[in-house]
């Protein structure tokens, strides 16, 4: 059985009461930022380089981007996200746009692969696809219920350019608070899940591993991290060389979406056009509802994703470094300590 560890405190361990009392993670851009992005925007677009290409001398920001910037305190060492509301998506069309999110990802962090082909920058759209009919498809690419979960590197940044018809609505909790409640509860299923779960990945990692084997909870260096998709730890199982999952381990599954799901956690919220999430994996799950799309192709529910490691970043540990999620940013980082050393 693994060792006990926790629970953990601070602002990261925060639930929708404390949300509710202190909203400073809410950020509406001021008329001036909003143009200011515009102005940059152009700018950037006006060099005629590949969005990827673009850094944050193409898109400045001499006013928002000293705030920008200092997100990155409250991505780690904060609650560990950020909700920016207001940016002006309306004015710049579907080909325009990414150049938006890149040029704010820019302050923010380093851009990071998001899949075996090394594509930076990701369009979260239903393509009508199906994740169980198919060993590659992920969650992103159909308009399906995705059930708490991280992402890649240290943070992700989803930008929202339209709405669905109907739902799609957007949940976020802290893991460290759901990981001191279970700790709290139930210490034997909080040991479960600091103990190896093998992961389908999806015909991305750079490897070609089928799977990849570690815990969902990992603490290092006094701080709790966490990688979470039980929907590929469920469609793992088609390989028969694995091990089955025991009823301990559905058991603990089904308390950490329990306890995920309880409304005392989470933050719900539908994103507008304009607005962009942004959250640290390593501390937060997010959720999505299903959708009902619209039958205009050009009206679809549309966002644009960034996985980005943070200059700040914590340390990870080092059985993260062979995962498609944290590889990237784990040997990035090994870079930086070698050279500062």
């Amino acid at each position: 059985m693994a060792q006990e560890i926790g629970p953990f405190q601070g602002a990261v361990a925060w639930t929708a009461a404390d949300l509710d009392q202190d909203q400073t993670w809410r950020v509406r851009l001021t008329d001036a930022e909003r143009d200011e992005v515009r102005t940059a925007a152009r700018t950037a677009l006006s060099t005629g380089k590949p969005t990827t290409a673009l850094t944050a001398k193409n898109f400045p920001l001499p006013t928002l981007g000293p705030r920008l910037i200092g997100f990155r305190d409250e991505l780690e060492g904060g609650r560990g996200f950020v909700l920016l509301q207001g940016l002006p998506v309306e004015d710049f069309t579907d080909a325009e746009a990414p150049v938006l999110l890149w040029g704010i990802g820019q302050y923010l962090g380093i851009p990071e692969p998001q899949d075996k082909a090394g594509a930076l920058l990701h369009v979260v759209t239903d393509t009508g696809a199906e994740v169980d009919k198919s060993d590659n498809i992920r969650g992103f690419q159909t308009n399906e219920e995705l059930n708490f979960h991280t992402d890649g590197a240290d943070i992700f940044a989803l930008m929202c350019l339209r709405t669905a018809k109907s739902g799609g609505r957007s949940r976020l909790v802290s893991s460290v608070a759901i990981y001191n409640a279970i700790l709290e509860e139930r210490p034997d299923l909080a040991a479960e899940l600091r103990a190896p779960f093998h992961f389908d990945a999806r015909v991305q990692n750079p490897d070609d591993a089928k799977v990849q084997t570690l815990p969902i909870f990992t603490a290092h260096d006094g701080l709790m991290s966490a990688l979470y998709k039980r929907r590929y730890i469920e469609t793992a199982q088609r390989f028969p060389e694995l091990p089955r999952l025991t009823d301990k381990q559905i058991e603990a599954l089904d308390y950490l979406d329990k306890t995920a799901n309880d409304p005392r956690f989470q933050l719900s919220l539908t994103l507008a056009p304009g607005d962009l999430e942004i959250g640290n994996n390593a501390t937060c799950f997010h959720a999505r509802d299903t959708y009902t799309d619209h039958a205009d192709p050009a009206a679809r529910r549309c966002m644009l994703r960034l996985w980005l490691t943070l200059p700040n970043g914590r340390p990870l540990p080092k059985i993260y470094e062979t995962t498609r999620e944290w590889g990237p940013t784990y040997r990035r980082r090994m870079l930086q300590q070698s050279a500062a050393e």
